[in-house]
């Protein structure tokens, strides 16, 4: 229910490279998965191709030529890029600066602010722990494909398998990945579905608790 295979989208591109034609930028077809910032919110987008001068993405919102936009990858920093052209579910971003090559082939581990994960999409809405037969009340404040991060807890969890219910999206079993205080991220047993997450994130009610 839950699989879609992320752990293959944020590694360096295996497909094949490329050379655009007229033009010494290389484009890179790929599967990564990104977050994709918008003038109507934030969501998961899917990237089927890059380059140092544009994208082409999936993505289930809506968006119209000219429209400025941030693109996240492997948790490095925003760019910046306008929508060149939208066609269904897929667009071409155009980047407004070039991107570093090794952003878009394989970035260093030593480069200041990459940490090589998915990104994370902000949420606030409640969900409920189960851990040892008990149910605990939190708040969801981050989530992905791989996991989320709670705080809000009223005691430490214990080390093992527990499981998270969160509305609308349906009760997910987890693993604790590090805790402090009343906070906790927890990996999922089983990634997210990249279709079931982004139809969540989408709607407001769900993703940050509202009702009007």
């Amino acid at each position: 229910m839950y699989s879609d295979h992320p752990e293959r989208w944020d590694s360096a591109p295996t497909a094949l490279d490329d050379r655009r034609s007229g033009g010494d930028t290389r484009l890179v077809t790929t599967l990564l998965v990104g977050r994709l910032v918008t003038p109507r919110g934030d969501v998961v987008c899917r990237v089927r191709n890059i380059s140092e001068s544009g994208a082409r993405i999936e993505c289930a919102i809506a968006l119209s030529r000219g429209e400025r936009v941030q693109l996240e990858l492997r948790g490095a920093e925003l760019l910046d890029a306008e929508i060149a052209w939208s066609q269904g579910g897929a667009c071409g971003l155009r980047f407004l600066s070039k991107v570093p090559a090794e952003l878009i082939l394989k970035p260093s581990p030593k480069q200041q602010g990459w940490h090589n994960r998915l990104p994370r999409l902000e949420t606030e809405c409640a969900v409920l722990v189960t851990c040892d037969g008990r149910r605990l009340a939190a708040t969801l404040r981050d989530i992905n494909q791989r996991g989320l991060r709670i705080d809000g807890l009223s005691r430490t969890l214990t080390q093992g398998t527990l499981s998270v219910h969160i509305p609308q999206l349906g009760t997910v079993n987890a693993a604790i990945r590090w805790q402090r205080e009343d906070a906790a991220g927890l990996q999922f047993l089983t990634p997210l579905r990249f279709e079931t997450l982004s139809a969540w994130l989408l709607d407001p009610a769900s993703r940050f608790g509202r009702r009007d």
